[in-house]
């Protein structure tokens, strides 16, 4: 399969998942060809042309022409400088690769990670937050994750892989996407005892369990194992980063006991703290590796000669699709 292609195929699959649905997701990109339309020849020069049919500001080819052939490709959830240069040597090594899957934005795919923060909005309205509350709380934070992005140096992975010749792609809010969907459908839907059954339940899931057995395991970061879980969501799982700690209000307001998260700031906790919400902080690495699974799952299924190679915090872990 082609690289083009295999990347066409992820954006398809992410808007499947997608929290807000696929009408929803047209109507999107509708919006984006309709403004195309209207610039003129100058302001074209600048508009992102993914726009015109990719949702996921976060996931792109960021180095390649997309007519590569891939057949091995390497997969990482962290994948910077150092860890290309590892590829480059395996390469010199003798291995066969074709190109590099990275689940962390880089290079546009970072600069633009503001874009799909919004998606957060609907995972919060499926738990009973006011639209109109959310969204007004979602902007400051849009602009504070813009700001704090545009003064990084973006580009210098994306500028490695091209002088390397490693053809490579960010897969973030499609992968989130997927994880968010069988967190809500296998996890959150279902009844527990208290806090420490629901957490030795996702301690099962075996990505879980391989960093568990690591030292990195499912964290009780606010309230009591024995304690009960009232209604549970996995609404800090999807959205580019996490959103503003406003939200904790929000969702305690609609009824939600306990947040499953991947990563939870002091802030955040704090609020958490403050509306009695319990917080479970699932391994961020093992979530985004679950993640990956379920979309690489999808993608064997239909290209079948695909081999992987696991790298930076990535762990395979086959089910069927």
């Amino acid at each position: 399969m082609k690289l083009r292609k295999l990347f066409a195929r992820a954006v398809e699959l992410g808007i499947e998942a997608d929290p807000r649905g696929k009408e929803a997701l047209k109507k999107m990109l509708k919006k984006q060809k309709e403004k195309f339309e209207k610039l003129d020849a100058k302001e074209k020069e600048f508009f992102d042309a993914e726009r015109l049919w990719n949702p996921f500001g976060d996931s792109r080819i960021i180095n390649g022409t997309g007519e590569e052939e891939i057949r091995t490709l390497v997969i990482g959830i962290d994948v910077e400088t150092p860890e290309l240069l590892l590829i480059d040597h395996l390469r010199e090594m003798g291995r066969k690769i074709d190109a590099v899957m990275i689940h962390h934005p880089e290079g546009r795919a970072l600069a633009d990670l503001q874009q799909v923060m919004p998606l957060q909005v609907d995972v919060l309205m499926q738990s009973g937050v006011s639209v109109t509350r959310a969204e007004a709380q979602m902007r400051p934070r849009m602009d504070r994750i813009r700001r704090a992005i545009h003064a990084d140096n973006l580009f210098r992975v994306e500028r490695t892989a091209e002088l390397l010749g490693i053809p490579a792609f960010n897969c973030h809010t499609i992968t989130d996407n997927l994880v968010w969907g069988f967190m809500e459908k296998t996890i959150c839907k279902k009844e527990y005892e208290n806090l420490d059954a629901l957490v030795s339940a996702i301690r099962d899931i075996p990505e879980y369990t391989a960093y568990a057995k690591k030292g990195n395991p499912p964290l009780i970061v606010n309230g009591s194992g024995s304690g009960r879980t009232g209604k549970i969501v996995a609404s800090e799982f999807t959205g580019g980063t996490n959103g503003p700690e406003e939200f904790l209000e929000e969702q305690s307001r609609a009824g939600v006991g306990t947040i499953l998260s991947m990563h939870v700031t002091e802030k955040t906790l704090e609020e958490a703290k403050k509306h009695h919400v319990n917080m479970v902080q699932c391994s961020h690495m093992a979530s985004d590796a679950i993640g990956i699974n379920l979309l690489l799952d999808k993608l064997m299924k239909e290209e079948k000669k695909l081999d992987v190679i696991e790298i930076a915090g990535f762990i395979r872990v086959k089910r069927s699709a």
